[in-house]
């Protein structure tokens, strides 16, 4: 055996140090309420649980987080109060009260507890019925079969969880996602991880053990999901100095109303101001292409056939963005 196996450099102990310190708020126990019906809709094709551990183990990713269910409302709110869970993902019907009425329950007993609403479409959940008080649910997503949005929803749960802390401890990267649209962001979330992911781990240093390939993925660019001017606008500015690229809507609301220009308004200012920041811009009215030329911004059209490689594209050609 070799003694450099044992004696790591100074610069690169404190380096691996830092990583142990970094993603220390994980998901690790996640409650799902559902009924019946939409559990055997979700597992299909396999249960929750082994379609995230395989997404997990697909992306050499570690300690994949352990599925608890149960049809019941009532149920949920006593396991919350017996265990320690880390995200509760809800379907929208219910048998003894809806999702809603749920999540505000839940954030009673857990205020902090990130609350997602998985529905099977947008119809009768989104916009939020006016007569439903929206305020526990953290995000909505909409399940469309694909594996893949379980890790993003995992992912971007613990971005938000950890990213202040990360960013001051390591100057961890921010990529802003600004999209008001559930199934848009429930379809673009999925690659933007699997990107960053996969980027992140074909820049690891060949020399270094699994025990620290998994730390160093701890430092992996934070995903954070804007879904107003206003909100992109302030983790804009808080993540200002850590932001490596925008991808953004083009129509999504301002100041509590719909704005269609709103994404070429945000971008043109941060183009502004940071000049060489990559840019994207997503619409599904081509002639915002000339806009988003004027910005400068890339232009992706939301109607193409292609949409999620060109996304890819953009990723593996904005060397700005590309994680390195």
């Amino acid at each position: 055996m070799v003694l450099k196996d044992f004696i790591l450099p100074s610069e690169i102990y404190e380096r691996f140090k830092a990583f142990h310190e970094l993603m220390s708020n994980k998901i690790r126990e996640i409650l799902l309420v559902s009924s019946p019906y939409d559990a055997f809709i979700l597992e299909e094709d396999g249960s929750l649980a082994s379609r995230i551990i395989n997404e997990y183990r697909g992306l050499n990713l570690s300690q994949p987080p352990r599925v608890t269910r149960t049809s019941s409302a009532y149920a949920a709110l006593e396991l919350l109060n017996e265990r320690v869970f880390d995200m509760v993902i809800a379907m929208p019907h219910l048998d003894e009260m809806d999702a809603f009425s749920l999540s505000l329950e839940i954030k009673n007993l857990r205020p902090d507890l990130p609350v997602i609403l998985l529905a099977h479409s947008p119809r009768g959940i989104y916009p939020f019925p006016e007569n439903k008080d929206s305020s526990g649910i953290d995000k909505t997503f909409i399940w469309s079969g694909n594996s893949d949005l379980l890790l993003a929803l995992v992912k971007n749960a613990e971005d938000r969880l950890n990213v202040d802390f990360d960013t001051q401890k390591a100057k961890v990267r921010v990529l802003i996602l600004v999209e008001d649209s559930p199934v848009y962001y429930s379809s673009f979330l999925p690659l933007i991880y699997k990107e960053v992911v996969r980027q992140t781990q074909a820049v690891l240093e060949d020399g270094l053990n699994e025990e620290h390939r998994l730390l160093t993925m701890r430092a992996r660019p934070k995903i954070l999901l804007a879904e107003s001017y206003d909100e992109a606008m302030e983790l804009y500015q808080k993540f200002r100095s850590y932001v490596f690229g925008i991808i953004s809507d083009t129509r999504f609301p301002k100041r509590g109303k719909m704005v269609v220009d709103a994404g070429i308004q945000l971008l043109s200012q941060i183009g502004k101001e940071i000049p060489d920041l990559p840019l994207l811009l997503l619409s599904s009215e081509p002639e915002n292409r000339k806009e988003a030329e004027k910005i400068p911004a890339v232009f992706l059209d939301k109607n193409s056939p292609n949409l999620l490689s060109e996304i890819h594209d953009f990723f593996m050609t904005s060397p700005c963005v590309r994680v390195s």
